[in-house]
């Protein structure tokens, strides 16, 4: 995709939106599931971010291999859910990545109006 496209640069920040969104969910809700956090995902960016359960499992695997989140099983009827929730790691990473969002969105907001 060429970067004249604003297709290509709504990808590419939905990317790093979608990883803010889902610490977002998890800092605010305390835990949840892999459909739950696709659906509060879209709820919380208003739907501006739309993610997949390609987007959301690999992000969810990577929070989990460097211990942000605990992890623990559920079974409902036939089904069993893994249950996400931050730990104090975690939930710093999430507050870390709400400073750095809160710094840069007002930079950006200047450059656009550039």
């Amino acid at each position: 995709m060429d970067q004249d496209n604003p297709r290509y640069w709504k990808k590419l920040i939905n990317q790093g939106l979608i990883r803010f969104f889902l610490l977002k969910v998890l800092y605010k809700d305390k835990e949840s599931y892999g459909y739950k956090i696709v659906k509060r995902i879209e709820e919380l960016s208003e739907g501006v971010c739309r993610p997949t359960e390609s987007t959301i499992y690999p992000a969810l695997d990577q929070l989990m291999k460097g211990k942000f989140v605990d992890v623990h099983e559920v079974s409902t009827g036939l089904r069993t859910r893994k249950i996400y929730a931050l730990n104090e790691k975690g939930r710093s990473a999430y507050r870390a990545a709400a400073k750095a969002y809160g710094e840069i969105i007002p930079l950006l907001r200047e450059a656009i109006m550039l």
